[in-house]
């Protein structure tokens, strides 16, 4: 299935296509719908190809991408050792025949994986995206994930910090930072997204100022429970406050019981996945980001946009974008007390010209101009392509 998206002539004549297995609308794919359709517009042929699992509800994510006019296919993955994906994409990008291929996730840089060893003639770019560690499975895979993008021509890491993580390949290495992208409502505002917009505000007119939120998957290294454990030092000092974890993920049934352990169901609000993410932006007067480990995390960047306050953990590419400056209050990862104390001091700071003038500064700085400018100098590098390279300088 491909939508009507794409096909045309462009100046350069080069074709990108990107494998990632994705149903949902994740922070990750909506920089690669952002980037694909940034980069048709100085010439680019973009082609986005998924992997869904059989008898699996619409995909989101490829509705998500015919909205924005993106060209992408879709190709049914059996399961974690289908060798019958790996004859689809390799079929699929004979026909389609790009110079590069960026693979985005663990299953993705598998089928590359073996394609490269099967001789594929395509430049690969393995993008790495970040760790999770909910389980041993998911450790495991990320182990083979960094051990095979060893083979790919050039691997494209989040920040400085997720280097580390790659010492048998440090040549191959590029660190481009992700957008911050500016959050468009979507829209079906008569279907399933008015309904979401009007539960939400019925929600928010509920909730009591100061209200603070969480925005992310529901996963260990996202440390929700440290947020629930601020949350309740600050009910223990008196403070009133409404706050909601926007999210869903394998964690979320052990954090609702923390949740009630700890007495917060007053204060503390689960809203699971939410599509319409900019409406609880809106609402916010501080977001905060626990994690105890991170590569770039879109929610950062999103509220930088957003223009909302922000204290977050000092972990992976975090201080890379913040800096010394004022945009957020930043505190060491796994410390609630810490966590409870920036809490505290960020609303009582309250939006602070400096720190408003600080997030607009480098919302400009991480800017999807940027990020083509990035992309655009790895291709001419990588492809030896001097009209790329010269293209990038003016794309920024």
């Amino acid at each position: 299935m491909v939508n009507a998206g794409g096909g045309a002539a462009y100046p350069t004549g080069l074709r990108v296509a990107a494998l990632m297995p994705a149903e949902t609308v994740s922070g990750p794919g909506r920089q690669l719908a952002a980037l694909a359709r940034a980069l048709s517009d100085v010439g680019i042929e973009f082609l986005v190809v998924l992997f869904e699992r059989r008898r699996r509800p619409t995909n989101e994510f490829a509705q998500y991408l015919a909205e924005r006019g993106i060209a992408y296919r879709i190709l049914e993955d059996r399961g974690p050792f289908d060798l019958r994906l790996a004859r689809q994409v390799r079929r699929l990008l004979e026909a389609w025949q790009p110079a590069v291929v960026q693979t985005h996730t663990y299953k993705a840089t598998a089928v590359a994986y073996v394609l490269r060893r099967l001789g594929d003639p395509w430049k690969w770019v393995g993008f790495f995206h970040g760790l999770t560690s909910e389980n041993r499975k998911a450790r495991f895979y990320h182990w083979v994930d960094r051990r095979m993008l060893g083979r790919a021509d050039r691997i494209v890491v989040m920040s400085r910090e997720q280097m580390k993580l790659f010492a048998h390949a440090v040549t191959k290495i590029r660190v481009i930072h992700n957008a911050a992208l500016e959050l468009a409502r979507p829209e079906d505002g008569g279907g399933a997204g008015g309904a979401e917009r009007l539960r939400l505000n019925t929600l928010f007119t509920q909730l009591g100022r100061p209200r603070i939120g969480v925005v992310g998957r529901l996963s260990p290294e996202k440390g929700v429970d440290v947020f629930l454990e601020a949350c309740a030092v600050l009910a223990a000092h008196g403070m009133s406050f409404s706050a909601v974890v926007a999210g869903d993920g394998p964690e979320r049934s052990r954090l609702q019981t923390l949740s009630r352990r700890l007495r917060l169901e007053q204060q503390v609000h689960f809203l699971s996945h939410v599509r319409d993410i900019r409406s609880v932006y809106g609402q916010l007067d501080l977001l905060v980001l626990p994690s105890r480990s991170e590569g770039l995390p879109n929610a950062l960047l999103e509220a930088l946009q957003a223009d909302v306050p922000i204290v977050a953990t000092r972990v992976g590419g975090v201080p890379e974008v913040i800096g010394s400056s004022p945009a957020a209050v930043l505190v060491p990862p796994a410390s609630a007390d810490a966590l409870a104390g920036a809490i505290e001091d960020a609303l009582a700071a309250g939006a602070a010209p400096e720190a408003k003038s600080a997030r607009a500064e480098i919302t400009r700085r991480f800017s999807l101009s940027r990020r083509v400018a990035d992309h655009l100098a790895l291709y001419g590098d990588l492809l030896d392509h001097p009209s790329l390279s010269e293209g990038s300088a003016v794309a920024r």
